[in-house]
């Protein structure tokens, strides 16, 4: 720095604040700092400047996947969301660091912040955690989940509007008609639950209960969803429509029916849940809800910052759009 600073005519006081973009350096001052760093290659020690500010410019991402549900770290939903949260982070000048806890009684969130390897977390999903993540609420305000909208959590949540998106749902398969709409997912989790709400919500305001016999209780990677679908068919269930808690259960729902030769949508309608890539290119192409999954990423990453900066935030949801596509066209 002292280099630079004989360099630029300058005190090294100036070059520390003009590389800091402080506002006590006039614009021209920087200009012409940066310009003469540029040349002679000067390259500001991140690790010292971060051991000074006590920062490390790095947000821990915490996936906290259930293999007895079925998901991995490979699920399209999971992918697209790291894709996110790795895009609105670099934008800022942070890096991630990613941890995939082999089980619960590890608790990797309190180990990353207690040992100073990250700034903040940000945590996606929590499904039966809820009581765990308010005990690190308590520890600690610099969190944020991805998730359903919970009245209890005492934590910072990001996540659709999952009520909403059910409801959508719902209406765009009675508007075609359909009665007896199969509902796919595991309502034992929150944003599941909140799903199946708001296709409950849409049922009962035209007047249809929804049968109980039409659940069908899988978790978000199940793998046996093909099975399980080809079995209800084969036991004879009269259906019209699937709503999905997900793409990826709607996508191995559509393959179970072409297995029974059901012709989708003339037979069966079929809404998923995401609006993940595959969505668009399953054959026939999924409709689905849109939960804005990069604006998700993006205020994930945008409130954690505003904490780690000691400021006050509310939890946000991101809109939920319907995409029609071929399976309900």
């Amino acid at each position: 720095m002292a280099d630079l600073a004989r360099a630029a005519q300058v005190d090294a006081s100036t070059v520390s604040r003009a590389l800091a973009d402080s506002p006590r350096v006039k614009q021209a001052t920087k200009d012409h700092i940066k310009a003469i760093a540029e040349k002679i290659g000067y390259e500001i020690n991140i690790s010292a400047s971060n051991l000074r500010k006590q920062a490390t410019k790095t947000i821990g991402v915490v996936v906290p996947i259930d293999p007895t549900r079925g998901q991995t770290i490979s699920d399209p939903f999971y992918l697209e969301m790291l894709g996110a949260v790795t895009t609105a982070a670099a934008d800022r000048d942070y890096d991630l660091l990613l941890t995939v806890p082999k089980s619960d009684e590890k608790v990797a969130e309190k180990r990353l912040l207690t040992t100073g390897k990250v700034d903040g977390l940000i945590i996606i999903g929590q499904a039966g955690r809820k009581e765990r993540l308010n005990a690190l609420a308590q520890s600690t305000d610099r969190i944020v989940v991805w998730g359903g909208a919970l009245e209890d959590a005492r934590y910072t949540i990001v996540g659709s509007d999952n009520v909403e998106g059910g409801r959508t749902a719902g209406r765009h398969l009675l508007s075609l008609g359909r009665r007896r709409i199969l509902f796919i997912g595991d309502t034992s989790l929150p944003e599941v639950a909140l799903r199946y709400e708001g296709f409950q919500s849409a049922m009962a305001s035209q007047g249809v209960e929804h049968d109980p016999d039409l659940m069908l209780p899988l978790g978000f990677g199940a793998s046996t969803t093909v099975r399980d679908v080809l079995n209800l068919v084969e036991d004879g269930l009269k259906f019209d429509a699937i709503f999905a808690a997900s793409d990826v259960l709607a996508i191995a729902a559509m393959s179970a029916l072409q297995k029974a030769g059901r012709e989708i949508p003339e037979d069966v309608a079929v809404v998923g849940y995401d609006n993940v890539g595959q969505a668009a290119n399953a054959l026939p192409s999924l409709s689905t809800i849109d939960q804005n999954i990069a604006l998700g990423g993006e205020l994930l990453v945008e409130l954690l910052l505003r904490k780690i900066r000691g400021e006050k935030v509310r939890s946000e949801l991101t809109s939920t759009d319907l995409i029609v596509r071929a399976s309900t066209l």
